[in-house]
């Protein structure tokens, strides 16, 4: 991997990720304070909303990067052509369906959802910008292809960060001069995805001028290929759906608007995680996509080592400071809440994360082999497993809103540590202990963070009674956890080698 271009992007990205949590992270408890959890709570089940109709979208969309970026190490810029106006008109297609669909579902969504009687106006209207958004989203999808096919993802996250400015600008400007209302939150998201939309056009029009929209490169075959290899990402996308986005609806169901409020508010860690991960691991993949077509196994096994690595230290070290220190977190993020639920709830929703987190690109293999058929019906059952678990434990246990994050973490723990590794092995033709050994190195390596910080906390050295003062404890535990991190994970001889060029930077 270009070492430069990696940089770029991952501190781009990292920038991108951070200005994404940081607006969340100062708008959720203003919007709790002003509109209550109840209210706060429709937010992120409208953002779910749009990963259902994704289940629809996947298929199209998650493998024409793919066929793009072949197409181009191939300077087949015909076929370029081709595929990319495939997968344009195949979007406004399905686009033109969601408007029908989503017509219908604002109508009636007072006899759908479980709204609080003075919330239903605001929530229809929070609903009908987010599903507009989506809309815009769905039909310009195949703009963003371009950037990641020429391994640009600093200008993706460019992109992102002056939307998460504009939003933020925008948000402060609405709650500052107007009542504050859910439906803001919608309103700001459909403008930035225009934004978006237009930002992706002009990058489009900028890296790869070749790329002319015609009807005439229309083709139903080059469609039919996509689809054909994206539906069993739509499987797949429909078992990710079923495990970690249905939660919200189901606490809606079960315990009403309050307990979906609550359950929401323990969503913040998770989403940070993952949408930094959705910013990190796509990085890797343009390589290992090169390398693949170049039928080089052996830098595609580095990629996927290195990937391994940058994920443990970006995501899985800040995360062992968070399963010691949660409980302060959440009391001085939401001091009105419950703090010590919040961070139980929180650890439960993230321990499946942590099994699977230490190969987090092993799903990029079943990408990159094309080998997506028996993952898909894996998926599947995994996620009918948990389904099932969630409706039995709601009903016939005692363990109320704690029932959601406590089935995911059964059937999530039971996949990672059992088809996961060893199919993944499978499509690369490796021993079956292959990703399994690299599960346990990083299990333990995560153990032994977790220790550190907890005799950390037990020494009680730096007291964490506010804001500075917990994240002065964050930054000094950090520097320990990244000094043990970079020992266990890196050879001397990469450690002697980064030395080198720190030192000389």
């Amino acid at each position: 991997m270009d070492k430069r271009r990696f940089i770029i992007n991952l501190v781009s990205n990292f920038f991108s990720a951070l200005s994404g949590v940081g607006i969340s992270f100062f708008l959720t408890p203003y919007i709790v304070e002003h509109l209550g959890k109840e209210a706060y709570g429709f937010y992120p089940l409208s953002n779910n909303f749009v990963m259902y109709a994704g289940i629809i979208t996947t298929a199209l969309n998650s493998m024409s990067s793919r066929y793009i970026t072949i197409s181009l190490e191939k300077k087949d810029i015909k076929e370029v052509n081709t595929y990319f106006n495939s997968v344009l008109f195949g979007n406004l297609l399905i686009s033109l369906v969601f408007v029908l669909i989503s017509t219908l579902f604002c109508i009636f969504i007072d006899k759908i959802l479980d709204i609080p009687g003075g919330l239903v106006y605001d929530v229809r209207l929070l609903f009908v910008f987010i599903l507009l958004s989506l809309i815009i989203n769905v039909s310009s999808a195949v703009f963003s292809v371009t950037a990641f096919a020429l391994n640009r993802f600093d200008k993706l996250a460019v992109i992102n960060i002056i939307s998460n400015v504009l939003k933020l600008g925008a948000i402060i400007l609405l709650f500052y001069f107007f009542t504050p209302r859910i439906h803001f939150l919608g309103v700001v998201t459909f403008v930035t995805a225009i934004y978006v939309f237009y930002a992706n056009y002009r990058i489009t029009k900028k890296l790869l001028p070749e790329v002319h929209i015609s009807w005439s490169f229309f083709s139903r075959s080059a469609l039919s290929v996509i689809v054909g290899s994206g539906i069993w990402n739509s499987v797949m996308a429909l078992s990710n759906v079923i495990n970690t986005q249905l939660d919200l609806l189901i606490a809606n169901h079960f315990f009403k608007a309050s307990g979906m409020g609550f359950l929401s508010l323990t969503k913040f860690i998770p989403n940070a995680i993952y949408i930094l991960l959705g910013i990190i691991v796509p990085i890797f993949l343009p390589e290992m996509l090169k390398a693949y077509a170049q039928n080089d196994m052996n830098k595609l096994k580095q990629n996927l080592d290195l990937s391994f690595k940058a994920i443990f230290v970006v995501v899985l070290l800040p995360l062992s400071v968070f399963f010691v220190y949660g409980d302060a977190f959440f009391r001085l993020w939401l001091p009105t809440q419950d703090a010590h639920a919040l961070h139980i709830l929180s650890i439960i929703t993230l321990v499946p994360f942590i099994v699977h987190g230490t190969i987090e690109t092993v799903y990029h293999v079943f990408v990159i082999t094309n080998k997506l058929k028996i993952a898909s019906f894996w998926g599947i059952f995994i996620s009918i497993l948990n389904f099932v678990l969630v409706i039995i434990l709601c009903i016939h246990s005692s363990l109320g809103i704690y029932a959601i994050p406590v089935a995911a973490l059964i059937s999530g723990v039971f996949s990672h540590l059992t088809f996961t590794p060893l199919y993944a092995a499978y499509c690369l033709q490796e021993s079956r202990w292959f990703f399994f050994i690299k599960i346990i190195k990083g299990l333990a390596g995560f153990s032994v963070l977790i220790l550190i910080t907890y005799g950390w906390r037990k020494l009680n050295w730096v007291p964490v009674d506010s804001w500075f003062m917990f994240i002065l404890n964050s930054c000094a535990i950090g520097i320990v956890l990244l000094a043990v991190t970079l020992v266990m994970k890196f050879d001397k001889a990469t450690l002697i080698d980064i030395y080198k060029k720190v030192r000389k930077k």
